[in-house]
């Protein structure tokens, strides 16, 4: 009987896999389920019955456009800390609240020279992933696994590879209808995993050439690792038609070998027995990928719904209980002691530091009139407020408008710690470009934005997705205190 389902669960449809989990991974079948337009109850579990399906657990893979991933830079703390200080970080950084969102984080290998600790953060909205939840429970299959399409396929091409070469860098570019997932691999973990839409020619064939551009352009957060290990390896995986010359932009780009990851490729894998599949390698190349690493994987991936958690430190108060209570009570006699003796020489020093007081506030009280007066001024200064100027950083925070643009703007003064408040309304190709919008403007650190629900009321049929910005513009931090020079004497006490 198959022990699990591994799903890769889009929007319009599902491509599901049967898995057997034993000495290797057999895959006994793989098949399509549509999405309906209008889901009902028990669709997912009708769909399965009429498959054969007879697994009671799942584990899923959601698209990479599903996710928001980051790369973090923290402190070179200890691995049990990691945790919390993402935790931190995600807080920060993201215009979600974290109660609504599901994360997991990867640590990335140490870059030479750096002496911070990298790590790549997911974060998913629970909207996403709760009715996924809720479709599986109805069918009677329990969700033990949430992961992202980037890592499977991560998985898939390291098993194929020989085990020697894994660590170098090598590139996975899926080559799926009008867009390409690119995952970049290095030292056997996944560092980069991005998803490229080129644009399309007159034909609407997408534009090779400029899908190279923005591989290269995607990459740019991982230029540290690549220094010392570059691209020596590009997989391509899909056959479409659309995207020939892809091979060769690639391989001129990189200068390195290029090659398709097919069928006959995929049999290497030792661990793999794909049964009754046919030669869609490509198409369920995710699926497979998620599929194999419940078994001894190869590449770390996220596990949304058990992210990683410090590890339970042991309780040494029970072994130290007796010693304690016996150092408890000599300390209680010696500070009864100690205090005692204490008592007239503290009280004479409060006095003293009472006078002291005294003598300083009179001083300090002769200046509060210049103080502020230029409080005011410095407060008068900051809040004038070139409105041209925020107009256009914003316009390069939306870089251009071919996916999202604005139909109603305002910009106003306000009081209290904001410098002004900015309203606006606009429309967005997808939700996750709006989405993308607001979180630039947030890592920006010059904008305090609010989430607001993204609402399905656009009437231009371009632009569907229609989105509201509520954000607030901060004033810039203030310097840091200037070093002193060396050699500078320091001013002495009057």
């Amino acid at each position: 009987m198959p022990d699990v389902l591994a799903i890769y669960w889009d929007k319009r449809r599902l491509r599901v896999a049967e898995a057997s989990i034993g000495s290797s991974v057999r895959i006994g079948q793989v098949f399509v389920v549509e999405v309906p337009d209008s889901l009902t109850t028990g669709w997912l579990r009708e769909a399965l019955r009429r498959k054969g399906v007879s697994a009671r657990q799942a584990v899923i893979s959601l698209p990479r456009e599903e996710a928001i991933l980051r790369q973090l830079e923290l402190p070179d703390a200890p691995e049990d800390e990691l945790p919390t200080l993402v935790q931190f970080q995600a807080s920060t950084r993201s215009t979600t609240p974290l109660d609504q969102l599901v994360l997991d984080f990867l640590p990335l290998p140490r870059r030479s020279g750096a002496v911070q600790r990298d790590v790549l953060l997911a974060t998913v909205p629970r909207t996403v992933v709760d009715p996924i939840r809720a479709a599986l429970n109805d069918a009677g299959i329990e969700l033990i696994s949430a992961s992202i399409s980037s890592f499977g396929l991560a998985e898939l091409v390291l098993r194929a590879e020989d085990a020697n070469r894994q660590s170098q860098s090598r590139l996975v570019v899926l080559a799926d209808s009008s867009r390409l997932e690119v995952v970049l691999l290095c030292h056997r973990q996944p560092l980069v995993a991005h998803l490229v839409r080129p644009p399309l020619d007159e034909q609407g064939h997408p534009m090779i050439a400029k899908a190279a551009a923005d591989i290269s352009r995607v990459l740019v957060p991982a230029q540290p690792w690549l220094s010392d290990n570059p691209i020596e390896q590009i997989w391509i995986i899909g056959d479409d038609a659309e995207w020939n010359g892809l091979d060769q932009a690639l391989r001129d780009r990189w200068n390195c070998p290029v090659d398709r990851f097919d069928t006959q490729v995929a049999s290497r894998i030792r661990d793999l027995n794909l049964g009754k599949i046919d030669n869609t390698i490509a198409q369920s190349a995710a699926v497979i990928g998620l599929a194999l690493g419940r078994h001894l994987p190869q590449a770390p991936s996220f596990d949304l719904l058990h992210p990683r958690q410090p590890r339970a430190k042991s309780d040494p108060r029970k072994l130290y209980l007796a010693a304690g209570s016996a150092a408890a009570l000599l300390l209680i006699a010696l500070f009864s002691s100690w205090f005692l003796l204490s008592m007239a020489s503290l009280e004479d020093r409060i006095q003293k530091a009472r006078e002291k007081d005294r003598e300083l506030s009179a001083s300090s009280n002769a200046g509060d009139a210049d103080r502020k007066a230029a409080t005011l001024i410095e407060e008068w200064k900051s809040r004038d407020i070139n409105q041209l100027k925020q107009f256009v950083e914003l316009h390069e925070h939306m870089q251009g408008t071919s996916r999202v643009y604005l139909s109603e703007y305002m910009f106003a003064p306000t009081t209290g710690q904001a410098l002004a408040k900015l309203n606006a309304t606009g429309n967005a190709r997808e939700r996750i470009d709006s989405q993308q919008l607001a979180q630039r403007l947030a890592d920006a650190r010059t904008y305090r934005v609010k989430p607001r629900d993204v609402t399905q009321q656009s009437r231009d049929p371009d632009y569907p997705s229609r989105f509201e910005l509520d954000t607030e513009l901060l004033p810039p931090p203030k310097p840091a205190p200037a070093a002193a020079t060396p050699g500078t004497p320091a001013p002495k006490d009057k």
